[in-house]
């Protein structure tokens, strides 16, 4: 199905909203809004509450008044999104499968499974229930998939690991989660024109160094009060110390300004929401994952790496009255679902299997208070994973912990979520690390076996860098952390990505080629069974290097899920695989002018289905 994209800024649905500026809100648009997945959902006209279990590929289904599991259903696929498309029917996706799985919510029962992309996250309805809009992080595509006979068909390609999305009127919005892009398409419409707006605020008077950051992982998007708002992190990692000094390090706040921002940006404004306030008080939030509204007003924004959610006023006039209260819940919270009806929300704290449901009927206001939840309640379900690893993915995603980090601005899963990567290549440069440029990597690639660590291989094993990162660049002290834990979290939980293989004579060419083609083949440093013979190699001409860029010698990156992992290189040079296999520069990693067209074409399809 062909496509049409236009800029956020002329949406018909974006009503031309004024309220976080101060003044009046323009009225709500008529144009209705489909229903938005989330990993929890109040279904059965509130008799349930739907939550998904990614680490046992299962769905369970509560009693919303104790919390208890009524039942649990396998579906498979590290789910991470669910949607009541319909009264009855619940929707889930399934990332590692790359199916949606419709489930009965009344016999709990399995009833129809579609193959739909690779790597299917965000859902969303359309506003007559008779299809829905499937994100596919993997392979960058929006599909469209029919209720009626479950099945698929494109929207949109090539987009930048699509996460969040949402349907208003015909028009499908999805924002990239790396990168800050925003797409509106048509879904009606038999146009094929294309554009994308970034999240990055246009102005800031408040903070003008905000226009000059990156947008990035953008979690989710909810339309509300007739505006459609995404939730999204701004990210300081240029180093452009003319607009705004760079930073001791990551972890603590110079002058109000950290280098890591929640954010809530409406679109067609130019000014994004920032509430954050790293002052040890009500308004410490770290990796905004999940939005949801309330009454007329009021946004709940869950953040994944401080187990906080934070409420916020969309009529607030100045960024320091926009947080009006913080529920504290459990950890790792990634879902949110309102039952307007009981005046209560729903909150799934993925990262320790709990639930806890807040009550709305709060005394809200500035300064911020902090609520404690109505109730939490973990699940009683056996984990796949070994208690260290569990203990790792928990330090991972901590920002709590002032050992790790005291101001609660960073975590490691603020730069790796979910033990991937960022997309960013990060200007560092603190007290004790030298200014340098370096791209961040996937951590799927950094097991055991593959040690040393880093891209100069400096660390010989992880609990080592885990320290010196916390010490060196997230402000922590490193006490009483048992960074050994960190290992077992990349080694069990942290897997990579794929893609289906769609000309297997184009990759089975390459392959022979990665093994052979040269003087020296890409087989011989890409060994093994992680792609990686583990040791350093002087690749790139240091004549091209800027100063900041220099590395004598690279240890050799694993090469799994490589499709995913643009921009390439250490310093991020590159912007295909293309590029990397036929730049001048880098001559000490393939054979240069001795490829063939063809046969750039065949490693990248090899290289692709790693």
């Amino acid at each position: 199905m062909s496509r049409r994209m236009r800029a956020t800024a002329s949406l018909a649905f974006v009503a031309s909203a004024l309220a976080c500026s101060g003044k009046s809100a323009a009225p709500v648009a008529s144009t209705a809004p489909g229903a938005v997945g989330a990993s929890i959902a109040v279904v059965s006209g509130g008799a349930r509450v739907a939550v998904v279990n990614p680490d046992q590929g299962s769905v369970s289904l509560l009693d919303p008044d104790t919390l208890a599991v009524i039942t649990t259903v396998s579906v498979g696929g590290e789910p991470h999104t669910l949607l009541e498309a319909v009264s009855g029917t619940l929707l889930v996706a399934g990332y590692r499968t790359g199916e949606v799985v419709a489930i009965d919510e009344t016999t709990g029962s399995v009833t129809h499974r579609a193959n739909v992309c690779a790597g299917p996250y965000g859902l969303a309805a359309s506003p007559d229930a008779t299809w829905v809009a499937v994100t596919c992080e993997w392979d960058g595509t929006v599909q469209r998939l029919d209720l009626a006979s479950f099945s698929a068909t494109p929207l949109a390609s090539g987009l930048r690991r699509p996460r969040a999305v949402a349907v208003v009127g015909s028009e499908v919005y999805v924002a990239d989660y790396i990168g800050g892009q925003v797409h509106v398409m048509d879904a009606s419409s038999s146009s094929a024109t294309g554009t994308a707006s970034s999240l990055v605020p246009a102005s800031a008077p408040y903070r003008p160094a905000l226009t000059l950051m990156s947008a990035n992982l953008a979690s989710a998007i909810l339309p509300a009060f007739g505006q459609v708002m995404v939730a999204h992190v701004l990210e300081n990692n240029t180093g452009n110390a003319s607009a705004e000094p760079v930073a001791a390090d990551y972890g603590s706040v110079t002058s109000t300004n950290p280098k890591i921002n929640p954010a809530v940006t409406t679109l067609g404004q130019g000014t994004p929401v920032l509430y954050a306030q790293y002052d040890g008080g009500a308004r410490v939030y770290s990796g905004p994952s999940a939005l949801a509204s309330f009454g007329s007003r009021y946004l709940l924004v869950a953040h994944v790496s401080t187990a906080n959610v934070a409420v916020l006023d969309t009529l607030a006039a100045s960024p320091d009255t926009r947080a009006v209260g913080t529920f504290q819940v459990g950890f790792g919270p990634s879902g949110i679902a309102v039952d307007a009806a009981k005046n209560v929300a729903f909150v799934d704290n993925a990262l320790d299997q709990s639930v806890s449901r807040i009550r709305l009927s709060q005394p809200f206001g500035s300064p911020a208070q902090v609520f404690a939840a109505d109730a939490t309640l973990v699940r009683d379900l056996p984990s796949p994973y070994s208690a260290e690893a569990l203990s790792g993915r928990r330090l991972f995603f901590d920002a709590t912990n002032p050992h790790v980090t005291p101001a609660g601005v960073v975590a490691c899963a603020s730069c790796h979520p979910g033990g991937s990567d960022d997309g960013l290549v990060w200007f560092i440069h603190t007290p004790n690390i030298p200014l340098k440029r370096r791209r961040t990597p996937h951590l799927a690639n950094s097991k055991t076996a593959t040690a040393p660590f880093h891209w100069d291989g400096q660390f010989t094993a992880m609990s080592d860098l885990t320290e010196f990162t916390m010490v060196n660049l997230m402000a922590g002290d490193g006490l009483l952390v048992d960074t050994t834990s960190i290992q077992p979290y990349i080694d069990e939980i942290v897997t990579t990505p794929s893609l289906p293989v769609t000309d297997a004579a184009a990759v089975s060419r390459g392959e022979a080629l990665f093994k052979t083609v040269g003087a020296t083949p890409c087989a011989h440093c890409h060994a093994g069974p992680y792609t990686t013979d583990d040791l350093l190699h002087a690749v790139l001409d240091p004549m091209s290097l800027e100063a900041d860029d220099v590395i004598s010698q690279s240890n050799t990156p694993g090469l799994r899920a490589v499709f995913l992992r643009g921009p390439y290189l250490h310093d991020g040079r590159s912007t295909s695989l293309t590029d990397v296999l036929t730049r001048s520069d880098a001559s000490g990693m393939h054979p240069g002018g001795s490829l063939a067209a063809g046969d750039v074409s065949d490693l990248v399809a090899y290289l692709e289905s790693l």
